[in-house]
C-alpha cells in the first residue's frame, strides 16, 4: 500500500489538513485553533528516532489495514491485532465487505513512563496526494485506554467505509460521523461479543431511564455529560443500531446509512428514515422498534443467577401481600411471614395466586441455596389455602426466616472479605489493616454500630428517621419525647 510513500510527504501537505484531533469520538478542525502545535508527523518521529539512534520499526495487521509504530514489537503487535479484530466485529454487525481501500497509521508517541496526557488517543484525516490519509496517535503515557482505543478505531473504519467511493474533489471542507453513530456500534459490537452488562439493561428498562431515540440522536455533546447520564447514552445508543441492524435487510440499509451519515446533510432522524422506509409511514415506528429492543435485550437468560442478596431482595417482594387500610387511605404491605396477620386480609387468597407466580418464577434464576427455601414458602401456603391453622403454617415459617437471616449474614460477611482482601491485597498501593477493623468500619456505615453521639448526630437521626416514616406509622419515640418536652416548657409561658 501507500505506508512508506506517503509518509514522508506528510510534513509538506499537513495544512491540507481536512479533519483533526477526535476525544472520544468528537472530532474538532484543525484550523479552529490555529495556535495549536500540530501532531507530529511520520516523518518527524522517524527523524527523531533515527536521530536516538532506534530503529524505526513497524508491525503490519494481519489485514493490512492497519500499519502500527513507534513502540515495543509486543504493544505493536497487540495494537495491530485490536485493530483488525474491531474492524471484524463492525463488518460483521454492519454487514460491510471484508475489503478496504485506504490504510490506517496507528503511531505510538512517547513511552508508557510518560506523563498522561489530555486526550491521549486522536484520530485525524488529511489529505495526501487527492487521497485520505486515516491516522491515529496514541500516546501511552500512563496506559492505553482500551475502550477509547476501540472508539478512534470502529471510527477510522467508518470514515474509511463513507469516503472510499469518493472523489478528491468531491470531498466536503468537513465530515464527521455521528457520535450517537460510534457509540451505538461499540456497545452493539459489546453485546454481541457477550461483554455488555445485560443487568445495566435491565435496571434501566425496569426503571424507565433510558433515551429515547429522539433524545439519543439530538444530544450535541455526550463528552460532557456526567458519569451516570453518559452511560445511559452509550446504552440507550446501542439499544438505537441494534434494533436498525436487525431489522429485515437492516445491514444493507445501515452500510448506506453510514455513508450519508457522514456525508449528506440533514438532522439525523430524516437520515434514518430515508434508509428505513418504514418509518417514513409512522413517526413513531422508530420509538416502537427501539422499545422492543430494549425490552428484547433487557430480558433475564435463562442461564442468568441471582445473587444471594439480589434473591433476597426479589423474595422480600414475592412474599407481600398488601392490606387496604380504611384510615389512612393506604395500602399497608402485609409478609406472608406472619400468618396470623395474612389471614386478617380479606382478599388474601386471591392475593396469594400473584405470590405463587413470582415464587415459581423467582425459583428459576434465584441463588441455588434459596430454592429450597422457596420450595418451602410455596409449600405453607398450599396448606394455609387448604385450611391449615396460621399456628402449624407458622412453625414452618420460623426456621425459614432464620434461615434466610443466615444467608444474609454469610453473603455480607463473605462480600466484605472480598472487599477487602482486594483493597488490601490487590491494589496498587496496599494498605495496612484487618479484617476485623474493616469489618467494624462496615458497621459503623451500616449503624449497626452507634457511632458518636453528638448533637449533630442526633439531629441527622431525626432527619432521616422522618423522611423514612412509612405512611400511617408513629412518629418515633424519641422526637415524640423532644415534642411532649417542648410542649411542656412552652405551657408555663402562656400562663404567665
Amino acid at each position: 500500500m501507500r505506508r512508506c510513500k506517503t509518509a514522508g510527504a506528510v510534513a509538506a501537505l499537513i495544512s491540507c489538513t481536512l479533519l483533526c484531533a477526535q476525544e472520544q469520538g468528537a472530532l474538532e478542525m484543525e484550523d479552529a485553533q490555529p495556535t495549536e502545535q500540530p501532531l507530529p508527523t511520520a516523518q518527524d518521529l522517524r527523524k527523531a528516532r533515527q536521530a536516538n539512534g532506534e530503529p524505526d520499526e513497524h508491525v503490519v495487521s494481519q489485514s493490512r489495514m492497519f500499519s502500527v509504530s513507534g513502540g515495543d514489537a509486543l504493544r505493536m503487535g497487540a495494537i495491530a491485532t485490536k485493530a483488525d479484530e474491531v474492524r471484524g466485529r463492525v463488518n460483521r454487525l454492519l454487514g460491510f465487505e471484508d475489503n478496504w481501500r485506504y490504510a490506517v497509521s496507528i503511531r505510538l508517541v512517547g513511552k508508557a513512563t510518560d506523563r498522561a496526557v489530555p486526550n491521549p488517543i486522536r484520530t485525524r484525516i488529511s489529505i495526501i496526494g487527492n487521497e485520505p490519509n486515516f491516522q491515529i496517535r496514541i500516546y501511552p503515557g500512563g496506559g492505553i485506554d482500551v475502550d477509547r482505543l476501540t472508539n478512534a478505531i470502529i471510527t477510522m473504519v467508518l470514515y474509511e467505509r463513507a469516503l472510499r467511493e469518493v472523489r478528491a474533489d468531491a470531498l466536503p471542507e468537513s465530515v464527521k460521523v455521528p457520535e450517537w453513530l460510534v457509540t451505538g456500534v461499540q456497545q452493539a459490537i459489546m453485546w454481541r461479543s457477550g461483554k455488555a452488562d445485560r443487568r445495566l439493561y435491565r435496571n434501566l428498562f425496569e426503571r424507565a431511564e433510558m433515551m429515547s431515540p429522539d433524545e439519543i440522536v439530538a444530544a450535541e455533546n455526550p463528552a460532557r455529560m456526567d458519569a451516570t447520564s453518559r452511560e445511559v447514552y452509550e446504552v440507550s445508543c446501542g439499544v438505537l443500531i441494534m434494533c436498525l441492524v436487525t431489522r429485515e435487510g437492516g445491514p444493507a440499509q445501515m452500510r448506506e446509512l453510514v455513508a450519508e451519515s457522514v456525508l449528506a446533510e440533514g438532522s439525523p432522524k430524516e437520515i434514518i428514515a430515508s434508509h428505513f422506509h418504514e418509518l417514513g409511514i409512522d413517526a413513531n415506528m422508530l420509538n416502537r422498534w427501539w422499545a422492543l429492543q430494549l425490552a428484547a435485550m433487557a430480558e433475564v437468560p435463562a442461564t442468568e443467577m441471582l445473587t444471594p442478596m439480589e434473591t433476597e431482595a426479589q423474595l422480600r417482594e414475592a412474599l407481600t401481600v398488601l392490606r387496604y387500610d380504611k384510615e389512612t387511605r393506604t395500602s399497608v404491605p402485609v409478609s406472608v411471614h406472619n400468618a396470623y396477620e395474612l389471614v386478617e386480609v380479606p382478599d388474601w387468597r386471591a392475593q396469594m395466586q400473584p405470590c405463587v407466580d413470582r415464587l415459581v418464577q423467582l425459583s428459576v434464576h434465584a441463588f441455588p441455596g434459596y430454592r429450597p427455601i422457596i420450595a418451602e414458602y410455596m409449600r405453607a401456603i398450599g396448606q394455609l389455602h387448604q385450611g391449615a391453622t396460621p399456628t402449624e403454617v407458622q412453625e414452618i415459617l420460623g426456621p425459614l426466616r432464620e434461615l434466610r437471616e443466615a444467608y444474609v449474614t454469610t453473603s455480607i460477611r463473605g462480600r466484605d472479605y472480598l472487599d477487602w482482601y482486594e483493597i488490601t491485597h490487590l491494589g496498587k498501593s496496599p494498605t495496612q489493616g484487618s479484617f476485623a477493623s474493616y469489618l467494624e468500619a462496615m458497621r459503623i456505615l451500616r449503624k449497626e454500630h452507634p457511632g458518636p453521639d453528638t448533637h449533630m448526630s442526633r439531629y441527622l437521626e431525626d432527619v432521616e428517621a422522618l423522611f423514612c416514616l412509612e405512611p400511617g406509622k408513629p412518629l418515633p419515640e424519641r422526637l415524640q419525647k423532644q415534642i411532649s418536652d417542648r410542649k411542656q416548657k412552652k405551657i408555663p409561658q402562656e400562663e404567665e
